[in-house]
């Protein structure tokens, strides 16, 4: 099969572009034909500067490898200008953001099937609700990355989906030993997306600091290389590492006792699985999305979002029960390995061939 992935950027590391680029890879491995074309950046006629790539229209090709952060095969197409006559025709067309969607909903059958991975409910945090609620009523097959996304389509937009829980890359993310990071390391993904629940975070954090608990916070992400500002935000120094990907991201994991998400919703999240396989103990918010992996008691602690003081308690529970977290730590971890991408991708590339089927 002729397969285009159409995504509104490539550059940013974040657990849904990790998501397509493995999919994206692992279907070109199983002999389909893949290409990945990366919408431009907002083109405007009254911009002077902006008219040469609206006229010539081109696409820049990227070499697969400047994607650093996993290991990609497949070059990527990088639009000018979002027209229809720069993208192949295809077997299978597969928009995966909801700017893509509104695109290649203008699109002619010869550009393939159409498919919608929908991997949060963007319509909660974008600038362009109202754009992005309608691209969930358009004529694509739904595929969706949780349970909680498949009943936010079901119930707020009467679409039916079908279910994909990304699975953790093994390769990349597992146990080394049965030895878990010290219980006070505590790590937290830094984002400026104030629905991440950061701030949340660190005041869980400060709690339990208040409360005379030795906490070393472990904080990482890719939105500020230097972290001064965060330090003058909670008034105290803390372990910083910028932008780690690879063996550095899971050594990073794997010396943390606990993993502490805050978000007020996720699509699914990533990060809090990605640590759960190193072996860290989760504690988390009800982000929706967790609903997957987070079953309370039995693989992690969850409270209600914006409640710092309800994390802070979870949060004190486990550094205060050893055997509890680590009972947490070896079901959530077991839990993560119930997904494959093996399994994942044989469904995809089936439900891919059977919408091929079904238009002739």
């Amino acid at each position: 099969m002729k397969i285009t992935f159409i995504v509104s950027q490539h550059n940013r590391i974040s657990g849904g572009n990790r998501a397509l680029f493995e999919y994206a890879n692992r279907l070109q491995e199983m002999g389909n034909e893949v290409n990945i074309y990366v919408l431009a950046k907002p083109a405007r006629w009254y911009r002077m500067d902006h008219w040469k790539r609206i006229i010539n229209k081109t696409v820049i090709e990227v070499a697969p490898e400047s994607i650093d952060w996993l290991e990609n095969k497949i070059p990527i197409n990088v639009l000018s200008y979002n027209d229809e006559s720069l993208i192949p025709d295809s077997d299978i067309l597969l928009a995966t953001a909801w700017q893509t969607a509104d695109f290649a909903n203008r699109f002619s059958s010869r550009k393939g099937s159409r498919f919608y991975f929908v991997q949060h409910h963007e319509s909660l945090w974008t600038r362009d609700k109202n754009k992005a609620q309608k691209t969930y009523d358009m004529p694509f097959k739904k595929l969706v990355i949780s349970t909680w996304l498949k009943e936010v389509l079901q119930k707020k937009y009467h679409q039916e989906a079908e279910v994909l829980i990304t699975p953790v890359n093994d390769q990349s993310f597992f146990q080394e030993d049965k030895k878990q990071g010290s219980a006070s390391r505590v790590c937290i993904l830094h984002h400026d997306y104030d629905w991440k629940g950061y701030k949340d975070a660190m005041e869980a954090v400060k709690i339990l600091r208040s409360r005379n608990y030795e906490i070393e916070p472990v904080v990482f992400g890719e939105k500020l290389q230097d972290p001064s500002s965060l330090y003058e935000e909670v008034g105290f120094e803390f372990e910083y590492h910028y932008r780690p990907t690879g063996e550095a991201l899971r050594r990073l994991y794997a010396s943390c006792g606990v993993y502490l998400c805050s978000s007020w919703y996720e699509g699914l999240g990533m990060p809090s699985m990605e640590a759960m396989a190193c072996g860290a103990t989760l504690v988390t918010t009800d982000t929706g999305g967790s609903w997957d992996y987070a079953q309370h008691e039995e693989t992690a602690l969850v409270s209600p979002p914006k409640q710092p003081e309800q994390l802070a308690d979870n949060l004190a529970r486990v550094m205060d029960d050893d055997k509890l977290r680590n009972d947490l730590a070896e079901n959530g971890c077991k839990k993560i390995n119930e997904f494959s991408w093996e399994a994942n991708s044989l469904r995809l590339e089936k439900l891919f061939k059977e919408s091929l089927t079904k238009s002739k």
